[in-house]
């Protein structure tokens, strides 16, 4: 129990940083001119979307699982309801589903990540000593 409170808490501490992360990373990549030959539903999903929201949600809930070393489940559990607290707080929730869906991929793509770097079967050589 001990260890889903502590992974809840880093999930919910990396949840709030990409909050407010994410607001500034949001409007500088919405503020890039999109080529003229680009579908808007494409340049917003891959460029505003996926750079300014999926991109920081990544980056800081990798960081936040392999600073803490904590359950992945609970890390990422905690992120998801200290992002839809934070949203519908600030009166965004209903517009903000495109957002929240974009950090939530960001935070599977990095659970995914720390669970292929994760290795806890390591056995030291044994010739190690004998250098």
């Amino acid at each position: 129990m001990r260890q889903f409170v502590k992974g809840f808490g880093a999930g919910a501490l990396a949840g709030i940083a990409i909050f407010f992360i994410s607001i500034s990373t949001l409007a500088r990549t919405n503020a890039f001119v999109m080529p003229k030959s680009f579908s808007l539903l494409i340049w917003e999903w891959v460029v505003v979307f996926g750079i300014g929201a999926t991109l920081v949600a990544l980056v800081i809930h990798l960081a936040a699982l392999v600073i803490f070393k904590v359950n992945r489940l609970a890390a990422f559990v905690g992120l998801a309801a200290a992002l839809v607290v934070a949203l519908a707080t600030s009166g965004l929730l209903q517009t903000g589903l495109n957002t929240l869906t974009s950090w939530l991929i960001g935070a599977l793509l990095a659970t995914a990540l720390a669970k292929l770097r994760s290795n806890k079967s390591f056995k030291p050589s044994p010739l190690r000593g004998l250098a």
